[in-house]
């Protein structure tokens, strides 16, 4: 018999619908999987019109031309769920913001920050990463399984466990915290994974007498900014309204520029002094408020991968560095728009700024090409990762 576990941030999460500020029926092309599709040709062949064929004979959930909103949303509600009830429901759908991986007969459930409330109960809520028995419910047709030979289920969740809880290390900061993780995480790749449950703890343990010593460059904050230009040009997608008012806060505090046509950013003879004048306030004023929050989001990461075993990137390296230089962007995007409001930063807009980079950065269809760009910059390289951090 499966089993199924979920955190307890997926147990208190409950959809805002039309109080939503950045609904998954906008702009998403809602995958449709073959056993609804049937579903519908039997039991509701009027929603067919709602579908069309995607690609390689794979379905997606028709949007509405001029307003990018799936066709069936409904004054903020979804017109499926309405009328013929969550049994009509894709499981792209019916699942988001959930993630389910298995490990082995263990379904694990977890969630992503590209939701509004998901981040807003990441970042505020009480223990939102602890992992606790649920009731067996609907899962998706297709579940990745990250259970590795020669490990448990039970050793994998552990190994999981030891990595949510280097996140809530209270002594240490979000990027002490972080370079444990890619050092351990890097050691890890040097071993059988059957191995990896007593070597994580002691890796883990002892990381912070063997980091290399961070490797700064002057560009790197500028780098960080057109390396986002970059990937949401490469995407060919519009750039959604609450993250471009994110981008345009980071321009505006580090005084450049980005041309979006070119893919280019310009600088000014002000952004090398502004870059420091944020970073002189993230040690004067920022850092005690925020670096919880960073944990936070770290801690979100690591959940919502089922960290080391799964994530964006296809080895251990690749993930570490793909983590590190997000959470990189969503440091230099906090003290931009803590710098341009005068010292203020609400709680809604730190909201609004982890969720809009997550719902771009971590839905990126493949990761190839960010790597790419991080391999050019050097963040592939611990001791360039850590620099952009320390």
């Amino acid at each position: 018999m499966t089993t199924q576990l979920r955190t307890k941030l997926v147990s208190e999460f409950v959809c805002t619908t039309d109080k939503c500020p950045d609904t998954c029926c906008k702009h998403w092309s809602m995958q449709m999987d073959l056993v609804t599709y049937e579903k519908y040709k039997k039991d509701a062949p009027e929603l067919l019109d709602a579908v069309e064929e995607d690609y390689d004979q794979t379905f997606i959930m028709k949007k509405d031309t001029q307003t990018g909103y799936c066709v069936k949303f409904d004054g903020g509600k979804c017109g499926v769920h309405i009328k013929y009830g969550e049994k009509f429901l894709g499981d792209a759908c019916y699942s988001y913001p959930r993630i389910t991986r298995a490990a082995g007969e263990m379904n694990i459930i977890t969630a992503t920050m590209s939701c509004p409330e998901i981040a807003r109960i990441a970042l505020y809520g009480e223990n939102p990463f602890a992992i606790e028995e649920a009731i067996p419910s609907r899962v998706p047709q297709e579940i990745k399984n990250i259970l590795a030979d020669g490990l448990s289920r039970e050793d994998a969740l552990n190994i999981h466990k030891l990595f949510i809880a280097a996140t809530e290390d209270e002594a240490a900061s979000a990027e002490q915290i972080f370079a444990r993780i890619s050092s351990a995480s890097r050691s890890l790749t040097r071993m059988e994974k059957k191995g990896w449950l007593g070597a994580a703890s002691m890796y883990l343990r002892l990381a912070d007498s063997s980091l290399p010593a961070p490797e700064k460059n002057i560009n790197d904050p500028f780098n960080l900014l057109h390396s986002l230009c970059g990937l949401v040009v490469a995407s060919k997608k519009n750039i959604p309204p609450r993250l471009q008012q994110t981008i345009s806060e980071m321009e505006k505090a580090l005084r450049v520029k980005l041309d979006w046509e070119n893919v280019l950013i310009h600088t000014s003879d002000e952004s090398l002094d502004a870059y420091n004048n944020l970073q002189a306030l993230w040690k004067n004023e920022m850092q005690e408020t925020y670096t919880p929050l960073l944990k936070r989001w770290l801690g979100a990461q690591i959940s919502a991968s089922l960290y080391p075993f799964a994530g964006l990137g296809g080895n251990l390296p690749e993930r570490i560095t793909i983590i590190g230089v997000r959470l990189a962007i969503l440091k230099l995007a906090l003290m931009s728009i803590y710098s341009i409001n005068d010292g203020k930063l609400h709680q809604d807009d730190v909201i609004r700024v982890v969720q809009s980079l997550s719902r771009f950065l971590e839905h990126l269809a493949d990761p190839s090409f960010s790597l790419r760009i991080y391999e050019e910059t050097g963040w592939n390289k611990e001791n360039r990762l850590l620099g952009l951090l320390f």
